[in-house]
């Protein structure tokens, strides 16, 4: 077990590698914040909960903001208006003028001085709450809240809801700018690289690495922007986290109140519930770039980086539009899809059989739970040479465990892969964590071309509403169209060049092993002795590093910072074992 948890880095050093020489949180929780919670953050009054909010429906100048983009007239908190920030907005998604702007919220019923609390129907709404405070307090309004949990939470607990359509009587709104609380593309070209200023990218992985998902110009982010998904500032039960947990995802990502944070996204609606998190945590200097990837995207002497392979790791609707006939990605210049065909590939479990467990394991009793529509099987060990001996049904290591090219060559033909098919792996149900880029890995060993992986697995796929089938899907040999390669140096490294490369100051070795094995403290094989590491080598994280708590990929900046802080620079040979 312990030794396909280290195999699953082999794809992902790989992809993050290539990365590297072309460049050269938790979202999980389960706790719910509580009313007493709330007290603890330090501008604790700007979020409102539920029960506060019921007993203040009715209250003189107190306006409850709906900004949800549809369901309000079905149902909505007694006494809400409708608000929707894109009313607000020019065709680029700035802000319209201070007079247009002035003129529409008078004729909403709104003043300055009222208090307004605004809530969405939280994830699914991107920020629209958020946008919507941010653009109230940059008007001026100091009296601004958001509703705990949004609608969803209001919903859950049962709260009281009407149909009715509810307007105000015409007022008169005159705001004050606070100017500090939006930033334009100057100020974030004047601030690039300064050590107290930080830039949030809350979008998702896929947007952040490269792919142009919402007709932005160009693809990736704001150079020295830093990672943190919008997703990732709610509990499971769309509370915003607590303050511990939420001070943790900040602060853990070097973003700290000492220092100025703008936040963008692509039209600067995640950014606006950025902006309100920062506000909450006491932030004082923070901000929201309205203009965001629309604007920052169509100059072209605005910097922008990306993950050089960002097409190698691929997202949820990405494997749906494949299935569908379409063509993932075309929006992406150069075309990220051959369409030479594809295949998909659950990574399952280990046939689990050897003198310690003689009834062995059925993989396929996981992946008959329900796979990806289309896809097929191949457990993790099909690939290696096994002898029926011992708990694990696997050789010592010195052939490196891939079967002979030939024997490797028969068994890819066997699941009806060539080698211009595009192979989209990932893990299944129960399956080992990312045991799909041991899968991948062996796949590019063999010469297949186009190998991608489903970014955060099986569980990213559910989370986006993806189907499941549980019919098997039988696959027909095929020709595999080249001649697998008895050694693919690009890919593997063999113990002679591993002792060559520690004596070579232009080269390094890299341990991917747990910290308590790297340092000796524990062995958990059964098929050597030895404890510790390989004398020369570097200490480059174990798996759960180099992933994120929803089980995505953590951001390619991250893993290089980290290499690059210890000796695992671009211009070396690298190894990792």
């Amino acid at each position: 077990m312990n030794k396909q948890k280290n195999g699953f880095l082999l794809f992902t050093l790989i992809l993050y590698l290539i990365t590297f020489f072309t460049s050269c949180g938790d979202s999980a929780h389960n706790k719910t914040t509580s009313e007493s919670a709330l007290s603890f953050y330090p501008n604790a009054r700007l979020l409102v909960s539920g029960e506060s909010l019921e007993s203040s429906i009715g209250e003189p100048d107190t306006v409850i903001i709906d900004a949800r983009a549809s369901g309000y007239s079905t149902s909505h908190i007694p006494g809400a208006i409708s608000l929707l920030w894109g009313d607000y907005t020019d065709s680029s998604t700035n802000l319209k003028p201070l007079a247009d702007l002035e003129s529409q919220l008078s004729a909403a019923g709104l003043n300055r001085n009222m208090r307004f609390v605004i809530y969405d129907d939280t994830t699914a709404s991107w920020g629209a709450a958020g946008r919507i405070f941010w653009m109230l307090e940059y008007l001026g309004c100091t009296n601004a809240h958001i509703l705990n949990g949004g609608w969803d939470k209001w919903v859950e607990e049962g709260s009281p809801a009407e149909a009715t359509i509810n307007t105000l009587p015409e007022n008169a709104f005159v705001a004050d700018i606070q100017e500090d609380r939006l930033t334009e593309k100057d100020r974030i070209l004047s601030r690039l690289g300064d050590e107290d200023f930080v830039i949030i990218d809350p979008r998702e992985d896929e947007e952040y690495n490269g792919w142009t998902l919402y007709g932005e110009t160009r693809g990736g982010h704001i150079r020295d922007a830093v990672s943190v998904n919008y997703k990732w500032f709610f509990n499971s039960d769309k509370t915003v986290l607590s303050y511990e947990d939420l001070k943790d995802l900040l602060e853990s990502r070097e973003i700290t109140t000492d220092k100025e944070v703008t936040s963008y996204c692509t039209a600067g609606i995640r950014s606006g519930f950025v902006y309100f998190a920062l506000r909450l945590m006491g932030y004082e200097q923070c901000s929201n770039y309205d203009g965001s990837m629309y604007e920052w995207s169509a100059d072209a002497s605005a910097p922008m980086d990306a993950m050089p392979n960002y097409h190698k790791l691929v997202y949820p609707a990405w494997v749906e539009e494949l299935i569908a006939g379409g063509d993932p990605g075309m929006a992406n210049t150069p075309p990220t899809y051959p369409g030479n065909g594809y295949v998909i590939i659950e990574a399952s479990s280990l046939y689990w059989k050897g003198a310690a467990n003689p009834d062995g394991y059925n993989p396929h009793e996981d992946y008959e739970l329900g796979h990806i529509p289309g896809a097929i099987s191949i457990p993790l060990n099909t690939l290696d040479t096994t002898v029926d001996g011992g708990i694990y049904p696997w050789t010592c290591p010195e052939d490196g465990n891939l079967l002979p090219p030939s024997e490797l060559q028969s068994v890819i033909e066997s699941y009806g892969i060539t080698y211009d098919k595009t192979a989209v792996v990932y893990c299944g149900n129960n399956s080992y964590l990312g045991g799909c880029y041991r899968v991948a890995w062996a796949l590019m060993c063999a010469g297949v071309e186009d190998v991608r992986v489903l970014n955060g697995d099986l569980t990213a796929w559910l989370s986006n509403g993806g189907t499941l089938e549980t019919t098997p899907n039988v696959t027909n040999p095929v020709d595999f169209g080249i001649p697998v390669p008895a050694q693919h140096p690009i890919y593997r490294t063999t113990t002679e060049e591993v002792e060559a490369m520690l004596l070579d100051p232009s080269a390094v070795v890299v341990d991917i092993r747990s910290w308590e094995e790297h340092i000796g403290d524990v062995n958990n094989y059964d098929f050597f002795d030895a404890k510790g590491h390989i004398p020369g080598d570097v200490y480059g994280e174990n798996m759960g590093w180099y992933l994120d708590a929803d089980e995505t990929l953590r951001s390619y900046t991250e893993v290089e910072k980290m290499w690059w802080d210890r000796g695992i620079t671009p211009n070396k040979k690298i190894t990792f074992y």
